[in-house]
């Protein structure tokens, strides 16, 4: 805000810049935390060697409906392999009981 506009303009206008500053400091703040979220993982991954600092950055916003039905989809997707895995070391490993109980 300039001097003109702070001794000529209207106290909305005041009150308009000074609601933005006050929304600027927040969304530093803000900032400056999440940056610690970072600087606390980088630490801890370099001190502990079971913690992994993150791949990907920290979601600030929602995921929109899509985002969450893919991810829902991929974790799905997942599991199912997981399963599939599990069933066919189970069918490789109880392969022999199996055809010795049939006898």
């Amino acid at each position: 805000m300039t001097w003109d506009e702070f001794w000529h303009e209207s106290l909305d206008r005041l009150q308009a810049y000074w609601q933005a500053n006050q929304y600027g400091i927040e969304r530093r703040n803000q900032e400056l935390w999440l940056q610690g979220l970072y600087i606390r993982s980088a630490v801890a991954s370099c001190l502990d060697k079971k913690i992994k600092y993150p791949e990907e950055p920290q979601r600030i916003t929602e995921r929109t409906e899509d985002e969450q039905a893919a991810e829902d989809r991929r974790k799905i997707d997942h599991m199912r392999a997981v399963l599939a895995e599990r069933k066919r070391r189970w069918d490789a490993k109880h392969k022999g009981v199996e055809a010795a109980n049939d006898r």
